[in-house]
Order: C-alpha cells, then sequence, then structure tokens
C-alpha cells in the first residue's frame, strides 16, 4: 500500500510537472488560446441571462475557414471600453443582437458596428451582441446593463431563429400570463461547471486541450456523416443527406432551431414591446434591423414594428444584391455575415440612420 501511494504520489507529481512546463511554453511562446464554440470560449455563466461574455478574454476564434482575434472589453463587450459617463457633444448608439451582432468569424476592425462608427461624426457605436442571445436576453440585457450607456439610438438585430430560442430553457424563459411577462425558471442553472470556466480563462493547456476535443469530435461527427452516405441508401430508403463541414458548431445556424409554435410569436411580440417600452422610457429611439428571414417572418416583423411607428431596415435587398453582383456577404461554409457583406451593412446602416433622422443633429439628449 506504501509503494502504491509513493508511486501515485510520483506520478501525479510528473503529471503536474508536466502540465506546468506547457503551460509556460505555451506562454513563452505566445502561443493564443483558441476556441471552436463561441458560447463556450467567450462566455461565463449568469444565473440570469444563462451566459454573458467574459470581461476582459482575449481569444482565437477558430473556425474550418476562419481565425480571428477576439477582445472583450472589462465590461464583456466585443468592442474597445465605453464609460457609462458620456463625453459631451458625442452621440451614441447601442446595438442589440446575438452572433450576428458579435461579428462572428472576422476581425473587430472588418464589423459593421466598427465601420459605422467610423462613417458617423462624434458617434459612439457600442457593440453589445452575444452569441446565442435570444429576445429575453435582449431584453434582460438592456435592462440591466444596455441602458446604463444611455445612448440616443437602440439597433436591435433580429434574426429568424430568435422565434425559438426564446422558448430554450438554457436561457430565461418567459410565459405571458393575462397580457403580462412571467419569468419562469430563474435563477438559471449553469451551462458549464466553474472549474471549467476558470480554467478555460486561466490555463492554455486547457483551452487548448478544449479546442482540440471540439474538432476533433466535430470531425468524427462529420467523418460518421459522409461514410453513411458513401454506404448508399438503404433498400427502398432515400440517400443520404451530405453531411456538413465541421465549421459551424450548433449556435452558428440562423434558422429556427425548432418548430416555431403557436406560443412563439406572441411571447416574442411581448418581449420587444417590453423592450420598446424600455427604450422609449429612457428617452431614446429603437430601430430594428432585419436579418435574411422568410416571407412569412418578414412580413410579421414589417407589420408588427410599423403599427408601433418603429422603422425598421430589411437588409435582404442589400445582401442578396451584392450577391447577385459577385460579392460574397457570407462566411465560406457559414451563413454569418463576411468582412464584405459588414461592409455593406454598416454601408446601408448609415443611410437609414441618416434617412430616419433617428440620431439628434449634435451632443446627448438628455433623458
Amino acid at each position: 500500500m506504501r509503494r502504491l501511494t509513493v508511486n501515485l504520489g510520483l506520478a501525479l507529481l510528473a503529471v503536474s510537472l508536466t502540465l506546468g512546463a506547457l503551460e509556460i511554453a505555451l506562454r513563452v511562446l505566445d502561443v493564443r488560446t483558441a476556441s471552436y464554440h463561441a458560447i463556450a470560449g467567450f462566455a461565463v455563466n449568469d444565473p440570469v441571462l444563462g451566459w454573458r461574455l467574459a470581461p476582459s478574454r482575449e481569444t482565437v476564434f477558430q473556425g474550418a475557414h476562419f481565425a480571428v482575434h477576439v477582445s472583450q472589453n472589462a465590461e464583456g463587450l466585443r468592442d474597445r471600453h465605453y464609460p457609462y459617463t458620456r463625453d459631451a457633444g458625442r452621440r451614441r448608439i447601442l446595438v442589440l443582437g446575438d452572433s450576428v451582432v458579435w461579428c462572428w468569424g472576422v476581425e473587430q476592425a472588418d464589423c459593421f458596428t466598427e465601420r459605422l462608427e467610423a462613417a458617423l461624426p462624434d458617434t459612439d457605436v457600442i457593440n453589445a451582441g452575444v452569441p446565442g442571445y435570444s429576445t429575453a436576453q435582449e431584453m434582460l440585457f438592456y435592462e440591466r446593463e444596455g441602458r446604463k450607456y444611455r445612448p440616443d439610438l437602440v439597433l436591435l438585430v433580429v434574426v429568424p431563429n430568435d422565434l425559438t430560442d426564446n422558448l430554450d430553457a438554457r436561457g430565461p424563459r418567459f410565459r405571458v400570463d393575462d397580457g403580462r411577462l412571467v419569468v419562469t425558471n430563474l435563477p438559471l442553472s449553469r451551462r458549464k461547471n466553474a472549474a471549467g470556466e476558470w480554467l478555460q480563462a486561466h490555463s492554455r493547456v486547457f483551452a487548448q486541450v478544449s479546442y482540440l476535443v471540439a474538432v476533433a469530435g466535430a470531425s468524427i461527427a462529420h467523418g460518421r456523416g459522409a461514410d453513411a452516405g458513401a454506404r448508399g441508401p438503404a433498400a427502398g430508403g432515400k440517400p443520404a443527406p451530405a453531411a456538413p463541414e465541421p465549421a459551424a458548431p450548433p449556435e452558428a445556424s440562423l434558422q429556427p432551431s425548432g418548430p416555431v409554435t403557436r406560443e412563439a410569436r406572441p411571447l416574442a411580440e411581448a418581449l420587444m414591446d417590453r423592450l420598446a417600452a424600455d427604450v422609449r422610457q429612457d428617452g431614446a429611439k429603437l430601430a430594428v434591423v432585419l436579418e435574411m428571414m422568410d416571407a412569412n417572418l418578414k412580413r410579421w416583423q414589417l407589420d408588427f414594428w410599423s403599427a408601433r411607428g418603429v422603422p425598421v431596415l430589411d437588409l435582404a435587398p442589400v445582401l442578396v444584391g451584392a450577391e447577385r453582383a459577385g460579392v460574397q456577404t457570407r462566411l465560406d461554409g457559414d451563413p454569418h455575415i463576411s468582412a464584405a457583406g459588414q461592409a455593406l451593412v454598416a454601408q446601408a446602416l448609415d443611410a437609414f440612420i441618416d434617412r430616419e433622422a433617428l440620431l439628434p443633429p449634435g451632443g446627448p439628449h438628455t433623458p
């Protein structure tokens, strides 16, 4: 027993020394921490929101067709630091949304929020996008954090999967009860354990191993799909669909993640109405930006916001027109907007804000 204990202790010491040496080597060689999953690599647990962006996180976001540097500020936004106290004479825009606003797969300098800020004089454009966020999370984020920035204008970017994401119990889950929103599942359980979250932030070895495991898992799944396709259809069956590339983790999809139920639409409307009331109460303006979606969803969104006097920018004509002209507006093997598409979105927003007179002529508003 004593020999077994000594050998076990020596083995643990050897493993610890090896891991310590690897950690030091990765730091000395400045091997950048990489992440394959946006939520796992860039977010931390939040008992109300489910997850929020990790403060002061510097990481490489590595996909099958891209590798981009992600820098999140002390407040947990993929942006530079903006104080809550505004500079006199500067206007301010806050942009709410999910991975589309977070600028999935492109460098920060190419993000439409950065380009829009450069195009608008004396204007801060704050990127508050968080991968995987639903309308409920965007609303709660605004109520807890976003309104502290005292924006003149709030831009809400709506994507098709917002409807079904509002029903996902991994985030805050609401129901409409006699016309009121009632939250049903707070506080939320952890999406990942505290030890793993700490190691992701502080250990490059752990982060690197996590990245390699995620890539290997996706490659294995891709290989199984390819093998199934190669074997051909079963008797009387249809050919197996081609397996997707291991480029896009689950949160990469922009389409509804499940069937749009009868509950989904009235719940989304109640959430959007509450957000609109919050923004109005703060003395700011609200405008909506629509990512590409099917005709029924788009008509619903246009009618809903028109009835409330909220201006809407539909990105479909801009992006589809550019694609027809030969511009690649999406990432390779991924539905998110490319650097070229980001530039087009920024130009469309600049013209939209000017056309709708959404910003004051100069100086901050005073709610």
